[in-house]
């Protein structure tokens, strides 16, 4: 005897469906579609934005060109440090008025930030 069956006799079809149960029927079939259209709305959002932040990436590559840039600093200073982070040079000078740190955006030369650095008594 097999395991399978090929065709439903008469006896074996299916009842219909009482109307309570067709109408959950059809609440559930609305509601899988629903989230299926929600599940590829919300794919479609997602890699859209990865090609979006993919091409549309600004170039951070150096063109090559020397930086010819003038930081004013007070006469007499002499620089102690400086870092880069990016497009800004951060640079800790000991002028005659003390220690100070001048912040510098190095696409267009001008100083971002300048503060003095002093010391707290008692530390």
């Amino acid at each position: 005897m097999p395991l399978t069956k090929t065709s439903m006799s008469e006896d074996e079809k299916e009842a219909p469906l009482d109307p309570a149960a067709e109408r959950l029927q059809r609440r559930l079939t609305r509601l899988v579609r629903i989230s299926g259209v929600t599940m590829a709305a919300g794919l479609i959002a997602v890699f859209s934005a990865i090609l979006y932040r993919t091409v549309n990436r600004p170039s951070t590559a150096h063109t090559g060109a020397p930086l010819d840039i003038a930081v004013p600093a007070p006469s007499g200073a002499t620089i102690l440090s400086s870092n880069t982070s990016g497009d800004l040079l951060t640079m800790v000078v000991d002028a005659p008025e003390g220690r100070m740190a001048i912040v510098v955006d190095l696409r267009n030369g001008s100083v971002v930030a300048r503060a003095r650095l002093v010391t707290q008594p008692g530390t």
